[in-house]
């Protein structure tokens, strides 16, 4: 096979020389690359006498007894190397880029959860806004798009049962049982953070797309309302500075299926310091 190969490549030279009534004469290359196997012939040729960005690319590849051949001439190693151009899209035209906001509206399902918790799941809701998103298109149908952006998250973490949130004598939150006059509303953790956002999306057609980033969430505010009742009337009790993790990271996929831009977003840190209870952030919903 190898002896087919180099057969094949003298009478391609032969033919090329012949159609173009030329031959290429490279003096004091710097360095001369030749890979051969059973189905490929390349080699690469990199400087010449008086131009060391000089490069020189013929490749022979056998296929069922026939060849394809390909030859490139450039003046850099750039040239023959695939890149992804920043500012411009991958056919050398200008690159689209713009300005987008974005709402998102779900529910959160903590996991890793403590098992004195009974969290709700519908009860618990996630509201957060992409205020400005810088989105950059790699190419002119905008199938491929990086994204960085930053907004605001608001997070609510609730249980309807028997058990609410309190904070105890060292200021760390745990759980505790309602007295039994009391009938239970609700008891629910809430985290306000200021959030920074980088993402890789692909389209693959109108009716599909997805996207993967992480979300770095600076936790700046976190509290804790409990809702009861005591003989008919309605009371409340807020608890403030519960020790949240100042800083968290969330991992969001993004898809939009049929028109529906749906997403998730899970997060491998605690939401409250060591000494609370431990849950993890969970949430899903609708991508707007």
């Amino acid at each position: 096979m190898k002896k087919t190969i180099i057969l094949a490549l003298l009478a391609i030279a032969t033919a090329a020389n012949a159609q173009d009534n030329d031959t290429l004469v490279i003096h004091n290359p710097r360095k001369v690359t030749i890979v051969t196997n059973d189905s490929l012939q390349k080699i690469t040729v990199v400087g010449k006498e008086g131009d060391d960005k000089f490069t020189y690319q013929s490749t022979i590849q056998i296929v069922d007894s026939n060849y394809v051949s390909t030859t490139r001439i450039g003046r850099d190693l750039w040239d023959i190397i695939p890149s992804v151009k920043i500012g411009k899209t991958n056919d050398g035209q200008p690159a689209r880029n713009e300005i987008s906001s974005h709402l998102g509206i779900g529910f959160t399902a903590p996991t890793k959860a403590d098992g004195r918790t009974d969290f709700s799941t519908f009860r618990s809701w996630e509201i957060f806004a992409t205020i400005a998103q810088y989105d950059h298109y790699f190419d002119r149908r905008c199938h491929n798009q990086l994204s960085m952006g930053f907004g605001i998250d608001w997070k609510n973490y609730r249980m309807t049962g028997d058990t609410f949130f309190t904070k105890d004598a060292e200021g760390n939150v745990t759980v505790d049982k309602y007295p039994l006059d009391v009938e239970p509303k609700f008891s629910r953790i809430k985290v306000f953070s200021l959030t920074a956002n980088l993402g890789f999306v692909h389209t693959f057609n109108d009716d599909f797309w997805i996207g993967f980033g992480p979300v770095v969430n600076f936790n700046t505010y976190a509290s804790i309302k409990t809702k009861y009742k005591v003989l008919g009337e309605t009371s409340k009790r807020v608890e403030k500075h519960i020790n949240q993790r100042p800083v968290t990271l969330d991992w969001m996929l993004n898809v939009g299926f049929m028109g529906v831009p749906l997403y998730l977003k899970y997060s491998n840190n605690d939401v409250l310091k060591d000494g609370g209870i431990k849950f993890r952030s969970l949430s899903f919903g609708l991508y707007l």
